[in-house]
């Protein structure tokens, strides 16, 4: 069901699991994209689109007629998400929760603000808070379609002990108008959804990969593991 692209892209990756992550990814993405829009799954028009070169990465678009649908991708370790939505661009993330320190990585990703948070916390609770922080940061940039082109330290988010909010960022848009939801992707990984959505209400519905179905979307998330 993918494309020649998709399959192209596949074969420049040099480690097994990163091309069965990235082909995972491909097919969740047009078999969740295929039950909303009634078509078969080869038959989804998927862009992705870089805003630096003009090769086939970056934020993925679903081309359709009569809805507009918005999709993410994310993965990690043995997870793998997709993210829609009618409501507003969206960007999901899930990561493996650190096993090792993550002082280096904070210093580069956090606020001062956001470092005093974690470095207030008792070291057991910091892989995880810093796992928290991180995939709002991710979320909120991949919404937007800058990822990692902005600093993440310019990003700014609520502690890991308080619902996910964006604070603040460099951006014209309001953070008031990007909504941050938790996801459960399971004992190891922190995940969320983010979506521009202004005030409109969201609710977010989380599926299992084995359990594809249309269902009526404000935000969805389907999981493979």
């Amino acid at each position: 069901m993918l494309s020649g692209t998709e399959l192209k892209r596949a074969s420049t990756y040099h480690r097994d699991q990163d091309r069965r992550r990235f082909l995972t990814a491909c097919w969740l993405l047009r078999t969740t994209a295929a039950a909303q829009l009634g078509v078969s799954p080869a038959d989804v028009a998927v862009e992705r689109r870089c805003p630096d070169c003009d090769k086939p990465h970056g934020k993925p678009y679903v081309r359709s007629v009569g809805i507009e649908l918005h999709v993410s991708v994310s993965h990690a370790g043995n997870r793998v998400a997709v993210a829609l939505s009618t409501a507003g661009a969206l960007g999901v993330d899930v990561e493996e929760v650190p096993t090792g320190p993550v002082d280096g990585l904070a210093q580069c990703a956090l606020s001062p603000a956001e470092l005093a948070v974690l470095q207030a916390l008792p070291e057991h609770k910091r892989n995880a808070a810093f796992a928290r922080m991180w995939v709002c940061k991710e979320a909120v940039l991949k919404a937007t379609g800058h990822g990692l082109r902005i600093p993440p330290d310019q990003v700014e988010v609520s502690s890991p002990q308080e619902d996910p909010a964006l604070l603040g960022w460099p951006l014209d848009i309001h953070p008031s108008t990007v909504q941050i939801h938790p996801l459960d992707p399971g004992g190891g990984y922190a995940g969320v959804v983010a979506v521009i959505a202004g005030d409109l209400p969201i609710t977010v519905s989380e599926s299992d990969a084995l359990d594809l179905r249309p269902i009526q979307l404000s935000a969805a998330v389907s999981m493979a593991a």
